[in-house]
């Protein structure tokens, strides 16, 4: 039996407290779309820059399945093209969501599997910038990402090539002593090298007990 669409709700917050010393620290106010529990739940952050090598693609998928039998939800821009890869192999888990955008949530349109679980209550849409916001100006991606940093109870990092946004988003997060974790592969020797650590499910696992 086909459940009966749930009633969505909408509105605005302040930023959650967890995220605000990622977020310029200062006040500010958050539009969102779905289930605001999730953000009382346990997070898996996950960022890529959009540089990346072919064969970290696969290495992402075999993770993210490992990752499936954690009992947590997970949250991202879902941006780059490897995060966009994330998003469809967590959709099809059927896993908690939690999307972060760079432009106004009225601009939006989500597909037809997201608003399947914003239906569901498994999902949430969050945006820093206003309704009156007309682009996706780097700024607001810069926001975006600080907003994942600080709702995530633990960072995963898919892939950041020394120098690129993501690498020194991963950075700050070390510094603020935030759990950063990443795929051993050489595009992310520099972040390993900063403190992040080697990604494994049992890692991750024991991070969030």
């Amino acid at each position: 039996m086909i459940p009966e669409p749930a009633e969505i709700k909408n509105g605005t917050l302040d930023v959650p407290p967890q995220a605000m010393s990622f977020f310029d620290r200062r006040p500010s106010r958050l539009w969102y779309r779905g289930n605001l529990s999730l953000l009382n739940g346990a997070l898996v952050g996950i960022v890529a820059a959009r540089e990346i090598e072919p064969e970290l693609t696969l290495r992402t998928s075999v993770f993210l399945e490992q990752l499936n039998v954690l009992k947590v939800g997970f949250v991202g821009g879902w941006h780059s093209p490897l995060e966009e890869d994330c998003l469809g192999i967590l959709l099809r888990q059927e896993q908690r969501i939690v999307i972060c955008l760079a432009k106004s949530l009225n601009r939006y349109q989500p597909s037809q599997d997201i608003e399947a679980l914003l239906n569901q209550e498994r999902a949430l849409v969050l945006s820093h910038c206003t309704p009156n916001a007309k682009r996706i100006s780097r700024n607001a991606s810069i926001k975006r990402n600080q907003l994942v940093a600080g709702l995530a109870n633990a960072l995963l990092v898919l892939a950041a090539p020394e120098g690129s946004g993501t690498f020194k988003l991963a950075q700050s997060v070390i510094e603020q002593n935030k759990p950063v974790f990443a795929l051993e592969h050489p595009i992310n020797e520099s972040i390993l090298a900063c403190g992040a650590l080697p990604a494994s499910l049992e890692r991750i696992q024991q991070t969030l007990r």
